[in-house]
């Protein structure tokens, strides 16, 4: 049966025919961001937590951040956990404070709400300070992943 043409063959003469082949168009992905919007997108993550990833409707992520570092800092105030200042005395004060400011306009918040003072004399000041902190260093790393969203490395 030479008449008969199988699969194979069939394939290999369409591909082989004098007529030009049709190019696809290249899928589209995600638009592509500048560097100056990606940076923007990761200053207003840092600003207010979650808004880095709102702006690239990461609906969870943003709410998670959001409710998470919030979470964190009222804790840390009600604990009456150590604020740190720009005006550290030591290497340590400094990193405490770059942590506390971590968490952008809500350090702002603590300091508003940290009336007594900050008590790390006892246990409970003293993991207040903790979740100040940790709070902060989500923060930055929720921002740093909304930058890298933004510029198409992350998803």
């Amino acid at each position: 049966m030479p008449d008969e043409m199988t699969i194979e063959n069939a394939v290999t003469a369409s591909h082989t025919s004098s007529e030009p082949a049709q190019s696809q168009p290249a899928p589209s992905g995600p638009p592509q961001v500048t560097e100056a919007v990606a940076f923007a997108i990761g200053a207003a993550g840092w600003i207010v937590p979650g808004l880095g990833h709102a702006l690239q409707k990461m609906w969870g992520r943003a709410l998670g951040c959001f409710l998470t570092v919030g979470a964190l800092v009222f804790l840390g105030v009600g604990m009456r956990g150590n604020l740190f200042n720009s005006d550290g005395g030591d290497a340590f004060a400094m990193l405490g404070y770059v942590a506390d400011l971590g968490t952008g306009s809500f350090y702002f918040v603590a300091r508003a709400l940290q009336t007594g003072g900050s008590d790390v004399a006892h246990a409970e000041g003293d993991y207040g300070t903790r979740f100040l902190a940790a709070a902060g260093v989500l923060n930055l790393l929720a921002a740093l992943h909304a930058y890298e969203a933004a510029r198409g490395r992350k998803a």
